[in-house]
C-alpha cells in the first residue's frame, strides 16, 4: 500500500471547546486595543473554517481598527491570544468534548504500517496545542499545517503534506492524502492540492454548502470505523 496521509481539522471536527477560540481573541483585542465592546462589534463575524490571521482581520474591520495597527502590533496579538486561550483551555467547561468516533479512529490508525496522521488548521501551531492537550490528543499528530505557516487553508494543506512527508521520511502521492474537516474551507483546500476530503458536519456550516463544496464523501460523524477505514483504503 502506498503511504497514506491522513490530515485532520481541529475545531468542530477533533474536539468541540464551545467558543473557547472566540473568548479568547475578544480578550485579545479587550488587551491589545482597548476595544470593550468588541464581541459586540464582531458578532456577525463567521469563526467556522477560518484562520485566525483571517479572523482577526475580519474582526479588527468590525471594530473599525485600522489594518497597519492590526500589522504593526500582530506580535503582541499572538501573545495576548495564547495567553487568553491558555486560560480559556484551563477552565473547566463540561461542554467541551471530543467529536464522536475520534478516539478509537486515532487508536486505530496511528500503528498501522504506512499510515501516518497529520493536523490541517486554521489555527496558529501553538494555539492548537493548547486545544488538543486538554484532551490528550495532541501526541497522535506527528506535524501538520497550521495559520502560522501560512494565512490561506489552501496553503496550509500543501505546507501539511510537505511538513509531513519531513518529519516521515516519505512521499505522500496527492490521492493518498485524505482531508477529515466540517466545513467547505476543508473541502475546497483538499481540491485545491489534489487531496481527498471527507467532510463531517458539525452543524456550524449549512449541509448544502458543504455539499456544494464537492466534497469526496459526507459523514455523519467518525462513529462507523470500518466505514472510515474503507473509505480510506486500509
Amino acid at each position: 500500500m502506498q503511504p497514506t496521509l491522513v490530515l485532520f481539522d481541529i475545531d468542530g471536527t477533533l474536539i468541540d471547546t464551545f467558543g473557547a477560540g472566540r473568548r479568547s481573541l475578544e480578550q485579545a483585542f479587550r488587551n491589545v486595543f482597548g476595544i470593550n465592546g468588541i464581541a459586540t462589534l464582531a458578532a456577525e463575524v463567521r469563526f467556522e473554517g477560518k484562520t485566525d490571521p483571517i479572523l482577526i482581520a475580519e474582526m479588527a474591520r468590525a471594530a473599525g481598527v485600522d489594518e497597519s495597527h492590526v500589522a504593526e502590533r500582530a506580535a503582541e496579538m499572538t501573545e495576548a491570544y495564547l495567553a487568553a486561550l491558555g486560560e480559556e483551555m484551563a477552565r473547566h467547561d463540561p461542554r467541551r468534548r471530543v467529536r464522536p468516533g475520534v478516539e478509537p479512529l486515532l487508536r486505530d490508525l496511528r500503528p498501522r504500517p504506512g499510515v501516518h496522521l497529520g493536523l490541517l488548521t486554521g489555527n496558529i501551531e501553538r494555539g492548537a496545542r493548547m486545544k488538543l492537550e486538554p484532551f490528550g490528543l495532541h501526541p497522535y499528530f506527528r506535524a501538520g499545517g497550521y495559520s502560522s505557516d501560512h494565512p490561506l487553508r489552501a496553503e496550509i494543506a500543501r505546507i501539511a503534506r510537505e511538513k509531513m512527508a519531513a518529519a516521515c521520511g516519505v512521499s505522500f502521492d496527492p490521492s493518498r492524502v485524505f482531508v477529515i474537516g466540517d466545513t467547505d474551507h476543508d473541502v475546497m483546500c483538499a481540491k485545491a492540492n489534489g487531496f481527498r476530503s471527507i467532510a463531517v458536519p458539525s452543524g456550524w456550516v449549512s449541509a448544502e454548502r458543504i455539499e456544494a463544496a464537492g466534497p469526496d464523501v459526507v459523514l455523519e460523524d467518525l462513529t462507523d470505523l470500518p466505514r472510515v477505514l474503507s473509505i480510506l483504503g486500509i
